[in-house]
């Protein structure tokens, strides 16, 4: 399943500005961290786009279809929380 342009944006902002975010994922969890780049994540059996981010020292792909909410901590004139 792919994100529609609108909400890839967010993404892309918050990696180009390398906000601090925290995503809320589909299953529930949270996770927080400094956004840094999209990347294609080919080491799953289906290739996926991801968001790669720094937390807690260590960097982390986090696919894009698993995001439910994005909330910016880093205060930005772009966005502060979004729903996908």
């Amino acid at each position: 399943m792919n994100i529609s342009c609108q909400l890839y944006d967010y993404i892309e902002i918050a990696c180009m500005y390398k906000l601090d975010v925290s995503l809320v994922l589909k299953g529930g969890e949270m996770k927080s961290g400094k956004a840094l780049t999209t990347v294609i994540d080919k080491e799953k059996p289906v290739a996926t786009e991801c968001i790669q981010m720094q937390i807690n020292g260590l960097e982390q792909k986090i696919a894009l279809n698993e995001i439910a909410e994005l909330h910016a901590i880093t205060d930005n004139p772009h966005f502060s929380s979004v729903s996908f």
